[in-house]
């Protein structure tokens, strides 16, 4: 099976599955891929599959196709974990959607609390990490997630506190505007605290910059989020 998901700041918005058949991308609303935004031309671009691969084709759009942040004309070959970038929309192929999951453990010390969170559009794991294809990495966020589960990660800087332009919002009368900084450094990304306290990984306070790996659970407050590479 093969799915497109539908990220727009980052943020997970739909998830379309497309089976083995060709699908279309554009603002007409008769595409099997509909992106309601001016940026995009009514058909954008296509996916097609041809002799057991898959093919994404920019239709002549006006704003251009980009295929993993290069601009593309023609055809060129799709792969599952390729992000399609369209207008103001990242577009990611995959072979199954991200079932957001978190440590049962951590999740537990959320039940008495009252989560809040908004999604706008120092010890770290023991475990080895292999460097990961930009893109394919994300957060799975837990709690009042605000029509929101999924953060993609595709760009160098995200920010996470209670100020209006952070990339993960955290609710609460005395959080700080800028709680930490999630950057990415050549192939990996680094959890950044800015104050103290307020920050767990895996159920440790962090207090200096970590490498985050797959399945790391990044407690903020009271926001809990799985980073996972896919």
């Amino acid at each position: 099976m093969s799915f497109v998901e539908i990220y727009f700041n980052s943020s997970l918005q739909n998830v379309v599955e497309i089976g083995d058949q060709a699908c279309s991308i554009g603002r007409a609303t008769y595409n099997q891929v509909y992106i309601g935004n001016k940026g995009v031309s009514l058909v954008h671009a296509a996916i097609s599959r041809q002799d057991g691969e898959w093919w994404l084709e920019d239709m002549n759009s006006t704003n251009g196709t980009y295929l993993n942040g290069t601009k593309i004309a023609g055809r060129h070959k799709l792969r599952f974990g390729d992000v399609v970038t369209v207008g103001k929309h990242d577009l990611k192929f995959v072979d199954q959607p991200t079932a957001p999951g978190l440590n049962p453990a951590l999740s537990a010390q959320l039940d008495d609390f009252d989560r809040t969170l908004l999604v706008n559009p120092a010890t770290g794991s023991s475990q080895p990490a292999a460097a990961a294809r930009p893109g394919n990495q994300a957060l799975l966020m837990h709690g009042e997630a605000r029509n929101i589960n999924k953060l993609l990660l595709n760009k160098d800087y995200y920010t996470i506190g209670k100020g209006p332009q952070c990339n993960v919002r955290v609710g609460g009368w005395f959080t700080p505007k800028l709680i930490a900084e999630i950057i990415r450094l050549g192939d990996h990304y680094y959890l950044t605290p800015v104050v103290d306290k307020h920050i767990r990984l895996n159920g440790r306070e962090v207090g200096q910059q970590v490498r985050l790996v797959h399945d790391d659970n990044i407690l903020v407050k009271k926001v809990l989020m799985k980073y996972v590479e896919q």
